[in-house]
């Protein structure tokens, strides 16, 4: 029998050792749950940094250990564990324990940018781990702005798109189709976007790719993230269409109306949404439109793991964490006329229009 389908455990599996050293029921249940929370965590980091060491793709066909090692830079004895690794995890696939290639299921991974939206997700989420942890003490977690540039980085791209991927202008036109009023006014003609807590703008980014009449204005208070913006800008060729303004997104002035403003709302704490909604209005002109994304989809329960998270670390940034319905309200509350809630695959967006 070939030596890859020969599974010997170095370790029992927390039933068998529960079994064999007379551990309680109950607690083989817990050994086994926070096992496969410790394995997720792992397997986690181990998919992320062969994402965006490049490794991932040098197996897009079948490729031999040595190979790996040659082009990585890696010993063979290193590549061939992180294979194995990424076998056990359902990442390669093999028939041969010295080649291997992408599995079935994460082949499409190379396709279209989706491996650096899916690194750009997992970097997010290994920062949201440790403010989650810090929630159980008194100072924590760290504040947003007080965050590491890296950590600040990571957490604003797992949020956004990544713009020079074809994955990413395909998202945002089904984001856009999906908004009758948004996608019209796009395809019309001349239109001034505003962005309000802009971030790295990865779907403003994406947007001046696909609607050349575009012109945009990026307001954040985070000069890192917005440092990091405008190299991008310069090399997807729309630099000369976008402005960046390190600012508050409350006190941001502008001579010239826009005819749209995005409200990046999941970043703002409640004692500044009064003001930046006031501000959203007074940039638009009259009939324009304010698109604001949505944190809790509708039909989800705020019960879900998933959701339960996002709602913890957002409210332990004093940032309320509102259903869409509870979001339209907030709009009509400032002003606003005609919330309504546009789902879709890659977000959910609430619009709105200023009288």
């Amino acid at each position: 029998m070939s030596p890859n389908l020969v599974r010997t455990p170095l370790f029992d599996s927390p039933v068998e050792h529960g079994k064999r050293h007379g551990v309680k029921p109950g607690m083989t249940d817990i050994n086994e749950a926070v096992s496969a929370l410790a394995l997720a965590t792992q397997q986690s980091a181990l998919l992320r940094g062969a994402l965006t060491s490049g490794f991932l793709a040098h197996c897009a066909g079948e490729t031999s250990v040595e190979d790996l090692a040659r082009v990585t830079g890696l010993g063979p004895g290193r590549v061939r564990d992180l294979c194995v690794a990424l076998r056990a995890a359902g990442v390669l696939e093999t028939d041969n324990p010295d080649r291997y290639r992408l599995s079935t299921t994460y082949a499409p991974m190379l396709n279209d940018g989706t491996g650096t939206h899916l690194a750009n997700q997992l970097g997010g989420a290994a920062v949201r781990a440790r403010l989650i942890e810090q929630m159980f003490t008194a100072d924590g977690p760290d504040r947003y702005e007080d965050l590491a540039d890296t950590d600040r980085a990571a957490l604003a791209a797992s949020v956004t798109l990544a713009p020079s991927t074809a994955l990413a202008r395909a998202a945002m036109q089904g984001v856009v189709g999906g908004i009758p009023a948004w996608n019209d006014l796009l395809a019309a003609g001349d239109v001034r976007y505003l962005e309000l807590g802009c971030g790295l703008s990865g779907a403003l980014l994406t947007m001046l790719q696909l609607y050349p009449r575009l012109t945009a204005v990026g307001v954040d208070l985070s000069a890192d993230l917005l440092a990091l913006a405008k190299v991008e800008a310069a090399a997807l060729g729309v630099d000369d269409r976008v402005r960046y303004v390190i600012e508050d997104a409350t006190a941001y002035t502008d001579p010239e109306p826009f005819d749209v403003v995005f409200w990046s709302q999941f970043f703002f704490p409640a004692a500044t949404r009064v003001k930046a909604l006031a501000n959203a209005y007074e940039r638009l002109r009259p009939g324009g439109l304010l698109i604001v994304p949505g944190l809790i989809p509708p039909g989800t329960s705020a019960a879900e793991p998933q959701t339960s998270l996002s709602v913890l670390l957002t409210q332990g940034w004093e940032i309320p964490a509102l259903t869409t319905e509870e979001l339209c309200t907030e709009l009509t509350t400032a002003g606003f006329a005609g919330g309504t809630v546009h789902p879709s695959s890659f977000a959910t967006a609430v619009v709105a229009r200023r009288l």
